[in-house]
């Protein structure tokens, strides 16, 4: 499955501090995305309504967020930040 970076996840990212454990949850749950996995229950993955509707989310620790969009082939990151930031 492929992995995209919406352009205002690329801005929001490179204006984003993450901890380093934050970072190791970032990558362990982008590749359980990418290979089909579920993400642990820490996660609280979840779909969302309103604006991003039919786009899910996953916590990474804290405050920080995800934002992203799955098809069947692809992984679109749509947005990374806090929640006061996002919504």
């Amino acid at each position: 499955m492929r992995i995209k970076r919406h352009k205002k996840f690329l801005k929001d990212f490179r204006d984003t501090k993450l901890s380093d454990s934050q970072f190791e949850k970032f990558i362990a749950y982008i590749h359980a995305l990418q290979t089909n996995t579920s993400l642990p229950p820490e996660s609280k993955n979840h779909t969302l309504k309103g604006n991003y509707q039919d786009c899910e989310e996953f916590h990474l620790g804290g405050h920080m967020l995800i934002i992203y969009l799955k098809n069947e082939d692809e992984i679109i990151l749509m947005r990374i930040g806090t929640h006061s930031q996002l919504f």
